[in-house]
């Protein structure tokens, strides 16, 4: 694992600062950098994606405990580094690419590395971490049903932004539940892990992040057959989560069937969407011929 000296020394001599825009904030705590590595209860037959690498602290730490690792980065000044460092490893695959294809997909490329089953080990990047875990359950739950080219994503370990993590583990009822709480619920078992203070990081972000775990239940993942509607019954119900749902879905252009879903589904219609439970959400896109229950 490489020091703050380190990494300090590796920049002024590229002539580089740590850019904000790509959310470059690199672990710099030893402690920490073993919990996250344990956590992932690597066995050494595993493909690890890594969403940027940086310099490659962790990535040289998972060198030595998976089968292989695709490190993604963007940065291409911070690729070219991680290269030099670690490219000799004939277990390691450097990606210079975007590991979001736009809002709705993850990177082709990087999907066609990983091939059929990987795990997702990373220190996410603030600004595309929900996206990410969104994406890697999306596509570990196409991959049990039998979609080509998707990777079973079989357990995402990360560290992310504290509030990203307290939305990824909410639970009906408090503001902090929303879209990602229900398909996280729906799609895995969830395992909040420490607190990583803002000093653990060079340069220190202006928040403290979390380390999470999400294990992806492929019997779960199996019973949902259409995720793509119940993303949408989701997401029109938080898209104006002050409203009554009732009110919400009548105003869909399926409207009045969704209003026969939702109380085939046993939901009061009086509800804001954040009083509704994820297996409620599922019982109605059932009812509505998207997904089983």
């Amino acid at each position: 694992m490489q020091t703050v000296k380190q990494l300090r020394a590796l920049f002024e001599a590229e002539g580089l600062q740590p850019r904000k825009r790509f959310g470059q904030n690199f672990l710099i705590d030893r402690n920490l950098m073993d919990r996250l590595i344990a956590t992932a209860e690597l066995t050494g037959s595993e493909t690890v994606l890594e969403i940027g690498p940086a310099t490659g602290s962790l990535t040289e730490e998972l060198l030595q405990r998976a089968a292989a690792v695709v490190a993604c980065e963007i940065d291409h000044d911070l690729a070219a580094i991680l290269t030099r460092r670690l490219g000799r490893d004939p277990k390691l695959t450097v990606l210079i690419a975007d590991a979001l294809a736009g809002k709705h997909e993850l990177s082709p490329v990087v999907l066609a590395e990983l091939g059929p089953a990987a795990q997702l080990v990373s220190n996410l990047p603030y600004n595309i971490a929900t996206p990410v875990v969104a994406l890697c359950l999306d596509s570990a739950w196409r991959s049990v049903h039998g979609a080509e080219g998707a990777c079973r994503f079989e357990r995402l370990v990360f560290t992310v932004q504290r509030e990203v993590a307290d939305r990824l583990a909410a639970e009906p009822g408090g503001k902090d539940y929303g879209p990602i709480s229900v398909l996280v619920s729906l799609l895995g078992r969830i395992a909040l892990g420490p607190v990583v203070p803002a000093t653990a990081f060079w340069p220190p972000p202006n928040v403290a992040s979390r380390m999470v775990r999400i294990d992806v239940d492929a019997a779960a993942a199996e019973a949902i057959v259409d995720l793509s509607a119940l993303n949408r019954l989701v997401h029109l119900a938080f898209g104006q989560r002050r409203k009554k749902v009732a009110t919400v879905f009548r105003s869909a252009p399926d409207g009045e069937a969704l209003l026969t879903a939702m109380a085939a589904a046993n939901i009061d219609g009086d509800s804001r969407a954040e009083r509704i439970g994820p297996r409620q959400f599922a019982a109605m896109a059932a009812a509505a011929g998207g997904s089983e229950a």
